[in-house]
């Protein structure tokens, strides 16, 4: 092989080496996630055990909040607000130091990978990957990976300029080790919580139901996951796409207005918060909201592009 050829497949197997960790490894420690000008910490445990994962990640500043995680589902406790919000585990659900999709396959055609040098995170000797874009419709990434383990320690998202706008890193870390079950345990597990479940049927990935489509995706990108889902506090059902370039993930959601709701205020407007952007679109009688951790222009292509299926314009109509 070239050396350049074979610097891409050193730096490729450190990404499957960082994947391994993440999905086989029991560790504990505490991470920080910064965003904008905000500074989250977090705690988190997560234990594999006879194939089955467990995990559970606290916040340690700012509103309370707990998220405990299985194969199955995804609980969210919010002391707060004396809720908890239950949702059924569903694809593209990623989170650090697991930010890695579990296939490398296609990255390539987005994205270049190179090895960085060597590094010391959270007093452990790391190796940077750095994950580059092609083009002007995703970010690039920075990671650093124990040179022993495996498992990402600090990640950076970086935009075009190479300015870094969001970044998790390990403030501490124990790898491997025993974690007992009652550490998976909510903080106030008999306190009187009002739960939210999602419908496991609307929750399962089906064509079924589809309306709406995006005409006009960014390079690279298609659907992976399409659902009908019910949201807390919502009476009508929304309609979930997910669309991916195997390592950037945006979220459509169409949601039909309630007879006496008004359309959103900023229908139109992009936010952001961090490297997260979202648009919100109105389409006669519906709300459409873009949202993902991708540059600006990605979200204005989606939202600019969103439409109803032909056949059910028609039939919409001809009913009037």
């Amino acid at each position: 092989l070239a050396p350049s050829a074979q610097a891409a497949d050193d730096a490729r197997a450190w990404l499957m080496k960082m994947n391994q960790a993440a999905h086989t490894l029991n560790y504990s420690g505490s991470f920080i996630y910064q965003h904008g000008d905000q500074l989250e910490s977090m705690r988190i445990l997560r234990k594999v055990q006879g194939g089955l994962v467990r995990e559970r990640l606290m916040s340690l500043n700012g509103a309370a909040r707990e998220v405990i995680r299985t194969d199955q589902e995804v609980r969210c406790y919010l002391p707060d607000e004396n809720t908890v919000v239950v949702e059924h585990r569903r694809a593209e659900a990623r989170s650090f130091p697991s930010l890695l999709p579990q296939s490398l396959r296609n990255l390539d055609k987005n994205y270049a990978i190179a090895l960085g040098g060597s590094a010391r995170v959270v007093d452990r000797a790391a190796q940077e990957v750095t994950i580059s874009p092609r083009d002007s419709y995703r970010y690039g990434y920075q990671l650093w990976a124990d040179k022993e383990s495996g498992l990402l320690l600090k990640a950076n998202l970086v935009d075009d300029k190479g300015k870094v706008i969001e970044q998790f890193m390990f403030t501490s870390v124990d790898l491997g080790g025993t974690i007992p079950d009652s550490a998976f345990e909510p903080r106030d597990a008999g306190k009187g919580y009002v739960w939210y479940r999602e419908d496991k049927e609307r929750a399962a990935s089906t064509s079924a139901g589809k309306e709406w489509e995006v005409k006009r995706l960014p390079p690279g990108f298609t659907l992976t996951t399409h659902m009908t889902r019910m949201i807390p506090n919502r009476k009508t059902p929304v309609e979930h796409m997910i669309y991916s370039d195997g390592l950037a993930v945006v979220s459509v959601f169409v949601e039909k207005l309630e007879n006496e709701q008004p359309p959103s205020a900023g229908a139109g407007d992009v936010m952001n918060i961090g490297a997260v952007h979202a648009r919100g679109v109105n389409i006669g009688t519906h709300q459409v909201t873009v949202v993902g951790e991708v540059p600006v222009i990605t979200v204005d292509l989606i939202g600019e592009s969103i439409a109803r299926l032909p056949g059910l314009t028609a039939q919409r109509d001809r009913g009037r």
